[in-house]
């Protein structure tokens, strides 16, 4: 069996958190004890589910439930930059290799994103895949007290289409 992989450590308050991945599944690690479920750590830890931490409870559960598939944003505003910066130097040298082509793609407007915010009980929030770079939005409920509850990753509405020229 593999050795965990540390992909971060995270302070909360006094509450030391560690996001590990092992075997392509993540867990959080709470006094050397493995948690899988967003849900359960909101029960062993009930500070996450304080409005003042909605940032460490978006990238911890984005964590939980995509793995290092879908990355948390942030900085959204460097966010936007790059991927205007990147569609632009894309466009600029189409022949170029790039890590991946976010012109492949429409392109969708990032203007829409914020920072995480609740809105009548849901957290709403930012990711972009890491294959291929896209934003989407993720929209959880707010605290999260339940197992079985429904996440919703979309993806951003359509600046424009992508012309094949």
């Amino acid at each position: 069996m593999p050795m965990p992989e540390l992909i971060k450590e995270i302070s909360l308050g006094p509450h030391k958190l560690r996001l590990f991945i092992q075997d392509e599944k993540s867990y959080v690690e709470r006094e050397e004890q493995p948690i899988y479920h967003v849900w359960l750590l909101g029960q062993q830890l009930p500070i996450i589910c304080d409005p003042a931490h909605i940032k460490v409870f978006a990238e911890i559960s984005n964590f939980l439930w995509k793995g290092l598939q879908f990355q948390y944003i942030e900085n959204i505003t460097s966010y936007q930059s790059f991927y205007r910066e990147q569609i632009e130097l894309e466009r600029k040298c189409p022949s170029d290799i790039f890590q991946y082509r976010l012109t492949d793609y429409k392109i969708f407007d990032v203007t829409v994103m914020h920072e995480p915010r609740l809105e009548e009980g849901k957290l709403s929030y930012y990711v972009f895949n890491a294959s291929n770079g896209l934003p989407y939005r993720v929209v959880c409920p707010f605290p999260y007290t339940a197992a079985s509850t429904l996440v919703h990753y979309q993806i951003l509405p359509i600046k424009e289409e992508v012309s094949l020229s």
